[in-house]
């Protein structure tokens, strides 16, 4: 048998960060173990050898999710958060043709127009704020844009466009009331008698609102005359073949615009910080970079095989900060006995990736931002995801048939390629500098990563960094007036 926490109050001892909680707790009890959590008995996994067991050697055992996740908010139609079903098998390879590796290739120009702009945006945004500003949303702006041209050739100027403003609210509530720690009528059923709370209301007016912008965008693509292709089009065609509702349509477009903002925009704020804190890091990709790339254009998709040190910070990233800590729980829907150990039908199955991020065993140092760790990586994490569990550079993708929220491979390489354009470019234009306050050794305090915000994404809280432009040639470069 697991090593099992009996209490139904251990729920409100994981508090608002359960990543420490259940790290620490495989500390003392292993890395597999059991924790009642309410009426839900969850198997909290701290190993990568144990992720690689189970949820890829055994991925068809664990491929469902819980029955119920955050049904309130995703009204049943979720994609992410759809049990391994009769739908699920359904629309499955409906979310592969739209996301497939061809639109990945189709799409290349447009992701590299939005990144070259993207440095446009940050050095306005410098200019206009000397002392430091937060570039979360700058990031996040970028994103949307990207999102939103292929779901329907649709993108805004700025932060402040009405359609981003609305988009950045929505998502930001919608995103932090699916956390864990907010769904307690799933772990306890008998405050389902009871739903007149102020939480499980804010639920219903979230979905609400969600529902009515997707709308919203849907009509939109409906009323386009020209009939331009866009996926939300290519979803319209399939509930015209009767294979799709109207909230599929709905909801597969916000799974689409979650995971397609959240996590890369998460992850280039997490590292900004990052290098903000290690300017010697930044020395050494600056010079990576002024050697292969030099000063008279703008990293490009295929120089990534000749900067492997701008590459290894993207894995430490995503290792030492990634967007995400938990994910979203498998399950499984049968027994199951793995070492001695038994794994009882209907448990939550986590993938603690933060626990195994830090683990000391496997990285040394594990609290070092030390992209050296990666260097001998040479393929992308997408090639990894899907390989031996030991030659996995980072679990941020998850594992198992649910590996990236189920969406094809090429949502991964959608974005490692974004990563790539953002990290490359920003090192390229800028010298990222801590703008926090200075402490008594007369230096800037270290922007504190263990500060977030917790959702089913993980964002630093606020902070702020300068960003210098490393050259004179860099907005030349970014307007195309540079002479080579």
């Amino acid at each position: 048998m697991l090593r099992l926490r009996n209490d139904a109050s251990h729920f409100f001892q994981i508090g608002n960060e359960p990543h420490k909680k259940f790290t620490e707790w495989a500390r003392s009890l292993g890395d597999i173990y059991s924790v009642q959590l309410g009426q839900q008995n969850w198997i909290i996994l701290t190993s990568d050898k144990i992720v690689g067991e189970l949820l890829q050697k055994r991925g068809a055992k664990y491929s469902t999710r819980v029955q119920g996740h955050g049904e309130i908010l995703f009204r049943g139609k979720g994609y992410a958060t759809s049990p391994y079903n009769e739908r699920y098998r359904k629309i499955n390879p409906i979310m592969h043709s739209v996301l497939g590796q061809r639109s990945v290739k189709e799409n290349s120009n447009l992701l590299d127009d939005e990144f070259r702009i993207l440095m446009q945006n940050l050095c306005q945004a410098s200019a206009k704020m000397k002392d430091g500003f937060y570039p979360k949303y700058v990031f996040q702006h970028t994103a949307l844009n990207v999102i939103s041209l292929l779901c329907l050739n649709k993108r805004t100027n700025s932060v402040d466009d009405p359609f981003y403003k609305e988009f950045e609210n929505l998502m930001g509530t919608h995103l932090e009331l699916a956390k864990v720690t907010n769904r307690l009528s799933e772990f306890f059923p008998i405050l389902n008698w009871f739903p007149n709370t102020k939480l499980h209301n804010a639920m219903i007016e979230s979905a609400d609102n969600i529902e009515a912008f997707l709308r919203k965008l849907v009509k939109e693509v409906i009323d386009d005359k020209e009939k331009k292709p866009c996926i939300i089009r290519e979803l319209l065609r399939k509930k015209d073949e009767g294979i799709l509702d109207d909230l599929d349509v709905v909801y597969l477009t916000d799974t689409i615009f979650a995971a397609g903002t959240d996590t890369v925009s998460a992850s280039l704020t997490w590292l900004t910080a990052a290098l903000a804190n290690n300017p010697h890091v930044q020395s050494k990709a600056h010079q990576e970079l002024d050697q292969v790339i030099g000063q008279s254009r703008i990293p490009e998709v295929p120089d990534e095989q000749n900067i492997p040190y701008i590459r290894a910070i993207i894995k430490e990233g995503q290792r030492y900060c990634g967007a995400f800590y938990l994910g979203i729980p498998h399950a499984n829907e049968e027994d199951d006995e793995y070492n001695g150990y038994h794994i009882p039908a209907n448990s939550v199955v986590v993938l603690n990736q933060y626990g195994i991020h830090m683990d000391e065993k496997r990285y040394e140092n594990p609290k070092e931002f030390k992209p050296e760790r990666f260097l001998r990586f040479t393929e992308s994490s997408a090639a990894l995801a899907n390989g031996n569990y030991e030659n996995r550079d980072h679990f941020g993708f998850g594992a198992g048939r649910r590996l990236c929220t189920g969406i094809h491979m090429a949502c991964i390489i959608y974005a490692e390629r974004e990563l790539l354009l953002g990290v490359s470019r920003l090192l390229w234009c800028f010298k990222i500098e801590n703008a926090s306050p200075l402490g008594k050794d007369g230096k800037p305090i270290p922007i504190n990563l263990d500060k977030i915000r917790n959702g089913i994404t993980v964002w630093p809280e606020d902070y702020k960094v300068r960003l210098v432009k490393r050259h004179d040639n860099v907005e030349k470069v970014l307007c195309g007036q540079s002479n080579s």
